[in-house]
């Protein structure tokens, strides 16, 4: 059985690159975001100034993911504050609740506050062992429980020198939308290779990626792909984020260490806002 899908997915990478590199662009109206994961890092009083210091843009959707200690006080901060920025988890479990010691579930989320969540990061595979499969049933719960789940996929530095990118990815997105036939959900395009270590991607290089997990997208939902927001991720920053915003599949960013100071990440927000795109 893995064989054949191994098989179908390979057939399909195939097709779908001779899609994309013949020019094929899946254009819908898509939302545009700018999402922060704080990872393992932040205090209370930090979070409190972030947030007194934070702009934002009607234009861009703009999300900060916290530590689940902090959720609760950064919902708080944000109301006061009269901004409208958007609160995230950064993990869910996928079960309702139960004998899970350590984890947070949908109803807890948005208990705080929540509005989305982060699923399939690549530090969550590496560490904590999660899967395509775990992340599947983590989706299933998040979409069914009205939270928009920020789907991570990307490839590492050894897949990618084996020229396996695109087998990786399709297989990711099968496995986490495997019977799923909602598009209320974001994808994350972070290739592990450029997570942390400063090394990103060229823009024309995520422009092309972009465009081939769109391409498999519609595979999987059809015409609804079109309305599915596609993030970059993988050391986006502010030097390098108005290269990522001409390009037309890239829907925004998932960043990492360069969104835990508000100015920086204040500067990725005007870059993605109407007016400065495709500037």
């Amino acid at each position: 059985m893995e064989q054949s899908i191994e098989s179908y997915i390979k057939n399909l990478v195939r097709d779908v690159i001779g899609q994309t590199l013949g020019g094929l662009q899946i254009q819908g109206d898509r939302q545009t975001y700018v999402i922060a994961n704080w990872k393992m890092n932040k205090t209370l009083a930090e979070t409190a100034e972030f947030f007194q210091e934070i702009n934002s843009s009607n234009d861009v959707t703009v999300v900060v993911c916290p530590p689940a200690q902090l959720l609760y006080p950064a919902h708080l901060f944000i109301k006061q504050s009269g901004k409208p920025v958007h609160l995230g988890g950064q993990n869910v479990h996928w079960a309702d609740n139960g004998a899970y010691t350590g984890e947070t579930s949908t109803e807890m989320l948005k208990d705080v506050g929540c509005e989305y969540v982060i699923i399939g990061h690549s530090e969550r595979r590496q560490y904590a062992g999660e899967d395509d499969s775990l992340v599947n049933m983590k989706v299933k719960q998040s979409i069914m429980a009205g939270l928009t789940p920020i789907i991570c996929i990307g490839e590492t530095l050894e897949q990618k020198n084996a020229l396996q990118t695109e087998v990786v990815l399709a297989k990711q997105l099968f496995g986490a939308l495997n019977k799923i036939d909602s598009s209320h959900f974001i994808i994350a395009y972070e290739p592990v290779w450029a997570i942390g270590t400063g090394q990103s991607a060229t823009a024309e290089l995520a422009q092309q990626t972009h465009a081939y997990i769109r391409s498999v997208l519609k595979q999987i939902l059809g015409e609804k792909a079109e309305s599915v927001s596609i993030l970059y991720g993988g050391s986006a920053n502010e030097s390098n984020a108005a290269e990522y915003s001409r390009m037309p599949d890239i829907d925004g960013l998932l960043v990492g260490g360069a969104s835990l100071k508000a100015k920086s990440f204040d500067g990725m927000i005007k870059v993605f806002a109407k007016g400065e795109q495709n500037s």
